[in-house]
């Protein structure tokens, strides 16, 4: 894995080399080729976890866009995004605010949704007080995007990014940020790289290993670092485990464990699976239901083969919620954690369990959150993960004690006045924009190792020549057709990548309209 840790920092540094090259003689294209080398670094670990050239790039193409005036301001915020999806935990941040700040109206700019639908958790909430803006239906490029962005983001009080990791319009947008509201980003991926660093006057870590990380290796200065909770719908259980277990074809009186994560999340979880395993052979009342995997793949196929069923993959679920309803226990995945699917599930009442087999330097790829870190169980090898399992088994009175006090601490910081008050702290704070960055620093230990080994088996980790071709459309047209040569000349590319990405997002937006989605 070190090969491929530096072989991967060599093609960052030539994609930059490609990106810088283009500059301010082909801006367009410059945009579009950084966000590629962006991309290529989240999905391929290379040692870095902000790369400063990619940042100083960036931050030189957003000045040459048109500075913004300040017209006046009501309360209003701008929730930018890349894409949504109805199971995405950026998404369901956005959702929450937009609940839990109602006497506020926001905005959602989505800068690259392209033919995704729009998840019903935002459409049910558009209106008069939630609107949408999609970037990607009107021409231009990259540039034009973020040109319309720093537009919109000086009409709110404040802006909030959601962006995903490689996304460049808000580093191009909020380059120059004078004349513009405090502008924010929510470090929801802060395990990976992301681009962006120079472009925030805060980062709002949801918690605190991410903070950590990106102090000592994004290189972002503490004065720029805020930690606060995620906004949660915490509704409260609606059905008793009793009545809610039959429909998973589950005895009442057994004890689940559930778990909510994709597949991709489990991957180099050998010790892991093998010790969830265990405490399923020695409890017979003991199972495990695992939402999103596929049930006839592999290793969960075998899980259920040998467990006689009571180990079982239940595939994607439109809905997780009836099946956190069942759930005894909530354990987490790895060894890539979902903390997001741990908070739903432990606002049930649920005892929440997370396991530990990573070296302290990787804490990143666990979870912990603020206020609830105490009431987590954390065993840290095999052996205490299976002896935690049974004895939240065997242990129901310390199942309901434990469960009650997680929902409690969940509900005090992650909803009502609690969550409000920290959230509109960030409408006051200050804008900051001296020049304060530190230099990001490059890593090969153990979290860098375990980061590019995770990925390695992850369908994200895409070839440079691939993820450029994804790219084309958002290049002008000359550019588009040079580039698709070098592509196709590399085995990668593909007739329809010469289609101006606007044009595929407006007639797919067209087609939603008329289907009444949006």
């Amino acid at each position: 894995m070190p090969d491929r840790l530096d072989g991967n920092n060599e093609a960052l540094a030539e994609m930059y080399v490609a990106a810088a090259s283009a500059g301010r003689r082909r801006p367009q294209r410059a945009a579009a080729l950084a966000q590629a080398a962006a991309e290529f670094a989240w999905g391929n670990h290379t040692g870095w976890f902000a790369y400063e050239p990619l940042e100083l790039l960036l931050a030189d193409l957003g000045r040459s866009l048109p500075s913004s005036s300040s017209p006046a301001r009501g309360p209003r915020t701008l929730h930018v995004v890349t894409q949504m999806y109805q199971s995405g935990g950026h998404t369901q941040i956005i959702a929450g605010w937009t609940d839990q700040l109602a006497d506020r109206s926001h905005e959602i700019v989505a800068t690259r949704h392209m033919t995704s639908p729009v998840p019903a958790k935002i459409a049910s909430r558009l209106g008069e007080r939630v609107g949408l803006t999609m970037l990607d239906t009107t021409p231009g490029s990259l540039l034009h995007r973020a040109a319309r962005l720093r537009a919109l983001a000086a009409t709110a009080d404040l802006v909030v990014s959601h962006c995903h990791p490689f996304d460049v319009v808000p580093a191009l947008a909020f380059a120059d940020r004078r004349g513009l509201p405090p502008v924010v980003y929510i470090d929801n991926t802060d395990h990976v790289f992301w681009v962006g660093v120079h472009a925030y006057d805060r980062v709002v870590h949801l918690r605190r290993s991410g903070q950590d990380l990106a102090l000592h290796r994004r290189g972002l200065p503490l004065e720029r670092s805020v930690l606060r909770n995620r906004p949660l719908a915490v509704r409260g259980r609606t059905r008793r485990r009793e009545t809610a277990k039959p429909q998973w074809q589950i005895p009442a009186s057994d004890v689940l464990v559930v778990t909510a994560a994709d597949s991709s999340k489990f991957q180099g979880g050998d010790t892991y699976l093998a010790a969830v395993e265990a405490a399923v052979a020695a409890e017979p009342r003991l199972q495990w239901r695992v939402a999103g995997p596929d049930p006839e793949s592999e290793p969960w196929a075998g899980l259920a083969r040998r467990t006689s069923g009571r180990i079982q993959a239940v595939g994607m679920l439109t809905d997780v919620a009836p099946l956190h309803h069942a759930a005894d226990v909530y354990l987490d995945s790895f060894p890539f954690a979902g903390l997001t699917s741990l908070l739903e599930s432990g606002g049930l009442g649920n005892p929440v369990v997370t396991f530990r087999g990573h070296r302290p330097e990787c804490a990143v790829w666990g979870s912990d959150s603020p206020g609830i870190d105490r009431l987590m169980l954390r065993p840290k090898t095999p052996d205490l993960l299976r002896d935690t399992l049974l004895d939240l088994a065997r242990r129901p009175r310390e199942r309901v004690t434990r469960g009650t006090a997680t929902a409690q601490a969940i509900l005090e910081c992650h909803t009502g006045p609690g969550w409000v008050e920290d959230a509109e702290s960030l409408y006051r704070m200050p804008q900051r924009l001296d020049d304060d960055f530190l230099a990001p620093v490059r890593g090969r230990g153990h979290l860098d190792l375990l980061t590019v080994s995770v990925q390695a088996t992850n369908p994200f980790s895409r070839t440079s020549a691939d993820i450029t071709a994804g790219l084309l459309g958002a290049m002008p047209l000359t550019d588009r057709i040079s580039m698709w040569r070098q592509t196709r000349r590399g085995g990668a590319g593909r007739v329809r990548d010469l289609a101006p990405e606007w044009a595929v997002a407006a007639v797919r937006a067209r087609m939603r309209r008329g289907g009444g989605v949006e």
